[in-house]
């Protein structure tokens, strides 16, 4: 998976590169572009398409940061989540023990108490 995610991403990259490239040399370079050209129905060279792909270059750029950007942030909060369960287990650690502390504390009582019961009835 990571390596067609690197594959992917560099496949992505590239192609905007080349998109943005390609739109911003047409727009600058118009009319060398259409002398070039020899159409006899040639009415307008549509510099609005070179725009929508200016434009979608550019969004694919910012897609591609925001999307960079929301990875990491959901890879710190899952570290954050990590370190909070950790930090709740051991707290439930702490209380069971000292819950267990308490019960031996009872028992050992009680048998200490259930002693001195049986040495006074030794006694009468």
């Amino acid at each position: 998976m990571k390596r067609f995610k690197f594959i992917f991403h560099a496949v992505y990259i590239l192609i905007f590169l080349v998109i943005l490239y390609f739109s911003i040399d047409i727009l600058l370079n118009t009319e060398q572009y259409l002398s070039k050209i020899k159409l006899s129905s040639y009415i307008k060279f549509p510099k609005y398409v070179m725009m929508i792909f200016l434009f979608v270059s550019i969004l694919m750029a910012v897609e591609y940061v925001m999307q960079q950007i929301r990875i990491h942030k959901l890879k710190n909060d899952i570290g954050d989540l990590e370190s909070e369960v950790t930090e709740l287990k051991a707290k439930l650690y702490d209380k069971s023990q000292e819950e267990n502390a308490l019960v031996e504390e009872i028992s050992f009582d009680d048998v200490d108490k259930g002693d001195e019961d049986a040495d006074e009835e030794d006694e009468d």
